[in-house]
């Protein structure tokens, strides 16, 4: 490119027509080369998000991230307030699948690995280079593993969130309904090992994960496993395949039996997740149970998957937490 000096000389010994062809040429090249880089990146677009607080402006939040989509949407006590386009990892750095919960916030982020690199409105899923942040948008995965969110939209979101929100990544494409009513009575079932540590987080948002090849519910507190327990369901003997995520609205006991029901809010999954009501029965220790219903809250989520939970293969659905040594988010 010519410098103003050169530019200036040039344009002095040619006529004005001359100068003029040069001079639009030359804008027009710099006009182009610079919409050749930013024509396609909505990260300020305000048309890349919807953002509606005033639908729920209390509870818990879930977000839920689609790879196959490239979008997000984010749901306080159930009901959907926001969504978004989203660019998660290319190839060769994807974005990995799995429920994730906030460990750490970081509002003017600057990357160690990439050069110092800004990352506005960062919240780290993982030690070891996954997380939300402010980044280009331009309609495909373009991130080295992170989720980039629109710059507006990741500073609204940052506001609502805090360590321990769970967000739930997934490859399918996300369903846009919302549906109440969905029941999951706990049963007694037979003695079995479990773990009880709620020690390890006292306080903070709780989430329970369901995984049909550990047989396992998991019961995560802020970000940590404080307990995990075996469970028998015919849940996926009627569930269509694929990840579904539920958000609790309440204990109902039956009158008679006094059997003890669950009601969930269904925010993410399949179409046909929301086709019936979900009417289920879990069965497991009778000692975890009632430790159980003493935990969970309003606004308590709820992820059941047909994908191991620890085990992190290729193709699984791990439950990532924080490890000891902090890594640079990408």
């Amino acid at each position: 490119m010519l410098c103003i000096g050169a530019l200036t000389i040039l344009l002095h010994d040619m006529n004005t027509f001359q100068a003029l062809r040069i001079t639009v040429a030359l804008t027009a090249a710099t006009v182009l080369s610079s919409g050749m880089l930013h024509a396609d990146d909505r990260q300020h677009n305000p048309d890349a998000f919807t953002w509606n607080p005033e639908l729920s402006k209390n509870g818990p939040v879930l977000v839920t991230v689609s790879l196959k989509s490239q979008t997000a949407a984010v749901y306080r006590n159930g009901i959907r307030i926001g969504s978004s386009e989203v660019s998660t990892g290319f190839k060769g750095h994807e974005t990995p699948t799995g429920v994730f919960h906030i460990l750490n916030k970081d509002k003017n982020h600057h990357s160690k690995t990439y050069g110092n690199a800004s990352m506005p409105y960062s919240e780290r899923l993982t030690w070891d280079g996954v997380a939300l942040h402010a980044g280009a948008v331009p309609g495909h995965p373009s991130s080295h593993g992170c989720i980039h969110l629109p710059y507006d939209f990741s500073k609204k979101l940052f506001g609502i969130t805090h360590n321990g929100t769970t967000v739930v990544v997934t490859d399918e494409e996300p369903d846009v309904h919302v549906s109440h009513g969905h029941k999951v009575q706990f049963q007694n079932g037979t003695t079995s090992k479990f773990s009880w540590q709620p020690e390890l987080s006292p306080s903070g948002p709780t989430s329970m994960i369901f995984s049909k090849p550990d047989k396992k519910l998991y019961l995560i507190r802020s970000g940590i496993t404080i307990g995990e327990c075996p469970v028998k369901t015919s849940l996926f003997s009627k569930h269509v395949k694929g990840s579904s995520a539920f958000v609790f609205s309440g204990w109902k006991v039956d009158a008679k039996d006094k059997t003890t029901t669950s009601s969930w809010t269904q925010v993410s999954g399949r179409k046909a997740h929301h086709a019936e009501t979900l009417d289920e029965w879990f069965k497991l220790d009778q000692r975890f149970q009632y430790l159980l219903q003493g935990i969970i809250t309003p606004g308590t989520n709820l992820v059941v998957t047909n994908d191991p939970v620890k085990k992190r293969t290729a193709k699984s659905f791990p439950l990532f937490q924080g490890q000891l040594e902090e890594k640079e988010s990408k």
